[in-house]
């Protein structure tokens, strides 16, 4: 089950991003805590039949593409089937396309995350991709997209691509 997290309940989540994504991939705790003041922007608890906190999903809805901007398991729960099982609730809620960044698949566990999508009906993109810093004095960070439930095609690609950047991290194309 997916319980919305508002800013009172933060500092539940929070811990859990930090955790599972590198400091490159994750805001400064105010300005994600500020994201809760978005109207497209949704930040989830997810916790099963227990009610333990078990992981947290950030979801950004457009109007015809959910974006998933980060998706994790605490790991004492993680190779339970709890990530998939909450993925495939969420893919049948969200009721449209999602897409989703990944890093580009170069070692093990890279791999062993995209296959996971993969296993989940995304598709893997190729198309040349860098996610927009972060935090102030950051690089572009070279990702990749994947999608539910099709292949995009390349004017399609830069159609998500430009609504994220622009949306989700505030940031404009050159």
């Amino acid at each position: 089950m997916f319980e919305k997290i508002s800013k009172d309940t933060f500092e539940l989540v929070y811990p859990i991003l930090e955790e599972a994504f590198p400091v490159e991939e994750l805001r400064e705790k105010q300005r994600q805590k500020a994201l809760l003041d978005k109207p497209q922007y949704g930040l989830y608890g997810i916790k099963e039949e227990s009610g333990i906190l078990q992981g947290v999903v950030a979801l950004w809805d457009f109007d015809d593409f959910l974006y998933i901007e980060h998706f994790a398991i605490k790991p004492l729960f993680r190779n339970e089937g709890i990530g998939g099982r909450m993925l495939d609730k969420m893919i049948n809620w969200a009721g449209k396309p999602i897409v989703l960044e990944v890093e580009v698949p170069n070692d093990e566990i890279t791999e062993k995350r995209v296959g996971f999508y993969e296993r989940h009906g995304f598709l893997f993109h190729d198309y040349p991709y860098l996610q927009p810093p972060m935090r102030a004095g950051q690089e572009m960070l070279p990702l990749r997209l994947m999608t539910l439930p099709e292949r995009i095609s390349p004017d399609e690609y830069e159609r998500y691509k430009s609504l994220i950047h622009k949306v989700v991290y505030n940031y404009e194309e050159a």
